[in-house]
């Protein structure tokens, strides 16, 4: 998301409109941030689940709450600055009337 939002303003701020792979490829790039980052964190949450002995449903609630939903804010706060990136106003400036 950080990625995505500040290259997303830089271009916003210079009125540079991307291309759509140009664009939504930054939100690609905060997905595959967050796998790895899932990735790494994954064995320590396994150890630390098994060594509490949580039950099943504290477990899949904890991996709800802590991957779930901030991987879900993360993907659609990327995919607004994306397609905000891409946003093109047309004639919205224009006083021609």
């Amino acid at each position: 998301m950080i990625i995505s939002r500040t290259i997303a303003r830089r271009r916003i701020a210079a009125k540079q409109r991307p291309s759509w792979f140009g664009a939504w490829g930054l939100v690609g790039l905060d997905a595959l941030a967050l796998i790895v980052i899932f990735a790494l964190l994954w064995s320590p949450f396994q150890t630390l689940t098994a060594t509490f002995n949580f039950p099943t449903w504290a477990t899949a609630a904890a991996l709800f709450a802590v991957g779930f939903i901030p991987m879900q804010a993360v993907l659609i706060l990327s995919s607004l600055w994306a397609a905000k990136s891409r946003w093109d106003d047309g004639d919205a400036g224009k006083s021609g009337k």
